[in-house]
């Protein structure tokens, strides 16, 4: 990236800003910042972050409509006071050599680098930011200085990725990881040395993934939100791994781990004699443990799991049909499909760092191939030229920013590796996409029964228009191996950014007059795909001016219908009208965090009843919500999930929210009164082992519509509202 033509014609362009000269790449010691370890370099660094490329700020001008890249070359950059990162900003560093972001000695304030934008609203609204390859070191403190490295009270879109924190030893001060409120998704690869504790959340609810405990007093601290995820943690010669005592946290779920010469795994508050939700719901899957101290304790020390060598599952919590288990074991059967070295399979995020300059394509530097990005011309023709001619030469495809116009689907073919800057955006347009009887993708990955390498990094996907036949992704390919096809921090939204004529055009509550979008994601038979921190939003409000709401009508969120291996760690799919992840006769698939909310205008007093307006297919498995009245609002409102048939699906932490019923007119303050929908989710078709731990609901009444026990919330209550710790009623 560093070697890309940052000032020419080729450059990243904004289109939303009236400054054609407006720098979407910024390089910090383009604004004086020393990566030498002297001085104060956070005002430098702050100016880069916030330049909006006319003397001014960034700050408060939306998330979408200012977009900025900003990359940190190696070396130590020492911060006087608190650096303050903004939405729609990545923030690179070298990943050949990371940069340190070091606090001196002399620092003023409690927060080495700040995530939460505080000019966008809350850390719920603090949309897309991602920090990555970056070193943030407070070892010039006094070991008892309160302080923290990074706040992370985030929201979804944002990512935080191949970041290390190093704090002294034996810290009774330093907390490496403080993620204070927000909705972020994922957090992964991270790796913590030191401090009195290592992550502290109370985040609505994230998938943890890789991340590394090193000498920490804690190494996570559990002080509130709904439900947690930490997938592949390492606690290594840490005093207690998890501190869920406080009773703030509704669930957790602690897979494929290591706990190496440390002490208690999890301590955690016994909720099974509360009254009212019972918090601290827990189930310990497949953990690795060399020492003789107790796995789990509660508040008062008492042991609840003795030490072992080896955890197959042990659940604390909700199961179903309506009852409290306290300390049950099981066997969970994962088939090798989905496994690596007896772990789920996951993988980093690659940075293409061993990568010559010259293997890598800019999009809009490519001679007889013209391509503008600039929001208006239609670049297909010349991309799909392109794309083809990097795959068949092995090149990577780099997409510096711009708002790329696709009026026939842009076919991505094996072999292709794609980086954007700054969430370089893909937006379907036109005709082609305009018949929702015969949808098509806007963006296709591989074509059926394609076997190669599909990587995809840092992009968006968007539809400029009403475009009621739009598929945005339908991924076809497979790999040889698992990941050889695979999406990192990636983006589809449906309205409310600044590139998109939906965001003055949908306001009716009639939502026939805004059918935006056939599909977010298809994962079709063929495919084979890992896809990390994605998410699929539809949009209740404009992110970048206009309306405080919009009225949107997407058919359908992520379908599922791969059979060969599917890894979903840690994704978010929101406000579509059918249904926000749908498995349907899937195969071999791992889901970590599945976090959804319902659409705002469903419900009672809707204006329309799913389907309408759309019309269920049963060709692609759609619910047709027959099980329903007519005139029945409540129970025709999308399925957070519905998983129909298959084999071999494990779903973890499910967050399953809704908030508001009837027209939406974006008063957020007013929530629905009791219940929102009937139904929050759905088993149909018999499924073969299938397995879901740690399902988090809110304003339902029936958790998962299974024909069995139906489970409601009243007889699970835990964490935001309702948690069903295990279900295993289709479990081999």
């Amino acid at each position: 990236m560093l070697d890309q033509d940052h000032t020419g014609i080729p450059r990243g362009y904004a289109p939303e800003v009236s400054n054609a000269n407006y720098p979407v790449w910024r390089n910090v010691k383009d604004y004086s910042a020393s990566a030498d370890g002297s001085g104060d370099q956070t005002s430098s660094i702050q100016k880069a972050i916030n330049d909006d490329g006319s003397k001014g700020s960034r700050e408060g001008k939306g998330v979408t409509r200012y977009p900025a890249e900003v990359f940190l070359p190696g070396g130590t950059y020492q911060l006087g006071s608190t650096l303050n990162l903004r939405v729609g900003t990545v923030i690179t560093g070298d990943p050949l050599n990371p940069p340190v972001l070091k606090a001196a000695a002399g620092f003023k304030g409690d927060t080495v680098v700040n995530g939460f934008d505080s000019k966008n609203g809350q850390p719920e609204t603090s949309f897309m930011t991602l920090l990555r390859n970056v070193v943030i070191d407070t070892t010039a403190l006094s070991a008892d200085t309160k302080i923290t490295a990074l706040q992370w009270g985030v929201a979804q879109g944002s990512g935080l990725t191949n970041v290390k924190i190093k704090m002294p030893s034996s810290s009774t001060g330093h907390t490496g990881i403080n993620i204070n409120a927000g909705s972020t998704i994922a957090v992964t690869d991270v790796d913590i040395t030191g401090g009195v504790v290592g992550i502290k959340n109370s985040n609505q609810q994230v998938n943890f993934k890789n991340i590394y405990f090193r000498q920490c007093t804690t190494g996570f601290l559990a002080s509130g939100g709904h439900t947690a995820l930490l997938q592949g943690a390492t606690f290594d010669t840490v005093g207690l791994g998890v501190d869920m005592s406080s009773n703030g946290l509704g669930s957790l779920v602690l897979l494929d781990s290591k706990s190496t010469n440390s002490g208690t795994v999890v301590k955690f508050h016994d909720s099974s004699n509360d009254s009212g939700n019972r918090n601290s719901q827990l189930v310990i899957q497949n953990l690795i443990h060399d020492t003789n101290n107790a796995i789990a304790v509660d508040s008062s020390n008492k042991v609840k799991l003795a030490a072992t060598a080896k955890v197959d599952t042990w659940i604390w919590g909700n199961e179903t049909p309506g009852q409290y288990v306290t300390g049950k074991s099981y066997t969970t059967t994962r088939p090798d499909a989905l496994l690596s070295n007896g772990k789920f399979f996951t993988r980093s995020q690659p940075t293409y760092a061993e990568y010559a300059a010259d293997q890598v394509v800019n999009v809009k530097n490519v001679s007889g191939h013209p391509v503008k990005g600039d929001g208006s011309t239609d670049d297909v023709a010349s991309l799909n030229a392109i794309l083809a001619n990097n795959a068949a030469n092995c090149k990577i495809s780099y997409f510096p920013y711009g708002v790329y116009i696709v009026k026939d689907t842009l076919k991505i073919p094996v072999g292709s590796r794609i980086a954007g800057e700054a969430w370089a955006v893909i937006s379907g347009a036109g005709d082609a996409f305009k018949d929702a009887s015969n949808p098509k993708p806007v963006v296709q990955v591989g074509q059926a029964n394609d076997v190669g390498t599909i990587e995809i990094q840092n992009m968006r996907f968007s539809v400029s228009e009403i475009l009621p036949g739009a598929t945005i992704l339908e991924i076809n390919a497979a790999g040889t191996k698992p990941g050889d096809v695979a999406l990192w921090n990636t983006i589809a939204t449906i309205g409310g950014t600044a590139e998109t004529s939906i965001k003055d055009n949908c306001s009716n509550q009639d939502t026939s007059k805004c059918m935006a979008a056939f599909m977010v994601m298809h994962l079709t038979k063929s495919s084979s795909a890992y896809i990390e921190n994605f998410w699929g939003w539809t949009a209740d409000h404009n992110l970048d001016g206009g309306s405080g709401y919009t009225i949107i009508s997407t058919g359908r969120g992520i379908l599922v219908e791969a059979t060969k291996g599917t890894w979903l760690t840690g994704t978010g799919s929101e406000h579509h009208w059918l249904y926000n992840y749908n498995f349907r006769s899937a195969q071999n698939v791992y889901g970590g965090m599945l976090q959804t909310e319902s659409p705002y205008m469903q419900g009672e007093g809707a204006t329309r009843l799913a389907p309408a307006p759309w019309t269920a297919k049963s060709a692609i498995g759609d619910p047709d919500f027959s099980w329903c009245g007519g005139a029945d609002g409540k129970c025709r409102t999308a399925l957070a999930t519905n998983v129909d048939g298959g084999k071999d699906v494990f779903l973890y932490n499910s967050a399953a929210w809704a908030f508001f019923n009837g027209e939406w007119t974006g008063d957020y303050g007013t929530q629905c009164s009791g219940s929102c929908q009937t139904n929050m989710m759905r088993v149909t078709g018999s499924p073969e082992n299938l397995v879901w731990y740690s399902i988090g609901t809110r304003k339902a009444d029936v958790m998962i519509l299974d024909g069995k026990s139906n489970p409601t919330e009243y007889n699970h209550p835990g964490g935001w509202e309702a948690v069903i710790q295990g279900y295993r009623q289709f479990s081999s």
